[in-house]
């Protein structure tokens, strides 16, 4: 699996450059569950979801989190910020902690054999 990307200052109207990287980031996530922890077929176990950040009250603001999920648990995340000088940041994460174990429970539930 490819090490997790360092964090990623953009001038605000650039943030197209850094699409590739958030996508090759999850993508990259996602094949290494599919391939490394015995997961057999079954139900699609990814959803990558975003949304804004709100502080402080119910107003969003323009932060926002996209996160991809493996069976409901959040495994990568990557947090969109905005500094003092308007500029966009981009913070990267990752947590495979209790993945294995995930996956052995999905693959009882859906009666899948280990082979």
């Amino acid at each position: 699996m490819k090490p997790i990307p360092d964090s990623v200052t953009v001038n605000t109207g650039d943030q197209y450059l850094v699409r590739p990287t958030i996508d090759n980031f999850f993508m990259d996530t996602a094949e290494h569950l599919k391939t490394n922890y015995g997961l057999r077929s079954g139900p699609n176990p990814f959803i990558i979801e975003s949304g804004a950040i709100a502080y402080r009250g119910l107003t969003p603001s323009d932060d926002r989190i996209t996160y991809l999920s493996f069976f409901q648990k959040i495994v990568a995340t990557v947090m969109e910020t905005r500094t003092d000088f308007n500029h966009v940041q981009y913070t990267f994460f990752r947590n495979l902690d209790g993945v294995e174990e995930l996956v052995k429970r999905q693959n009882r539930v859906y009666n899948i054999a280990d082979e």
